[in-house]
């Protein structure tokens, strides 16, 4: 298991499925007669946090903020009002063998809690800057933009919200 901190989250890849097979390739291949190249390492990077700017939530209704994975933009909805704010699209970068194709799985949704606190806000909706499968260069590099949708409700409480953990997977295909 690789575990990444940084300022505002915790993230975890974790592969068994991967590793299993890999040690049934490897297995295999010690079994057969001929020779078997073995793949390089897949690792992942977070490089970008995912930033949703400054809100506030009206007590007369809550809203959503929608970052795509294609720019450091935002759309905001509903009876949310501005402040501005750092706005950014996460970024994670994959190391492996170069021109290999890799799957990357993102969780359905992420939850961000204030503090210690009860007060928590859901990430929904993330969405990858590429399709699947992601296919490494040359070099065996790919940079990857994730983006989500905040949804906040009537009346949130102000504070910074920071992820708990969350967990993606990147799978050589």
């Amino acid at each position: 298991m690789t575990v990444f901190r940084s300022g505002i989250r915790e993230f975890h890849a974790m592969n068994i499925k991967g590793l299993s097979f890999a040690l049934i390739a490897a297995l295999a291949a010690s079994l057969w007669c001929g020779s078997a190249a073995a793949q390089a390492p897949l690792t992942m990077e977070w490089q970008t946090d995912l930033k949703f700017g400054e809100v506030a939530a009206s007590v007369s209704g809550g809203g959503t903020i929608v970052i795509p994975p294609s720019a450091n933009t935002r759309t905001i909805s509903g009876a949310l009002v501005d402040f501005g704010g750092t706005v950014k699209r996460g970024k994670i970068r994959l190391t492996g063998e170069p021109k290999a194709w890799v799957v990357i799985t993102v969780p359905s949704t992420i939850e961000i809690q204030k503090g210690t606190s009860s007060f928590t806000m859901t990430i929904s909706n993330l969405t990858l800057s590429t399709d699947n499968p992601v296919r490494l260069n040359n070099q065996g590099v790919k940079s990857v933009f994730i983006g989500g949708t905040l949804t906040v409700a009537t009346d949130q409480k102000k504070g910074t919200y920071k992820n708990t953990s969350f967990i993606i997977n990147a799978d050589y295909l």
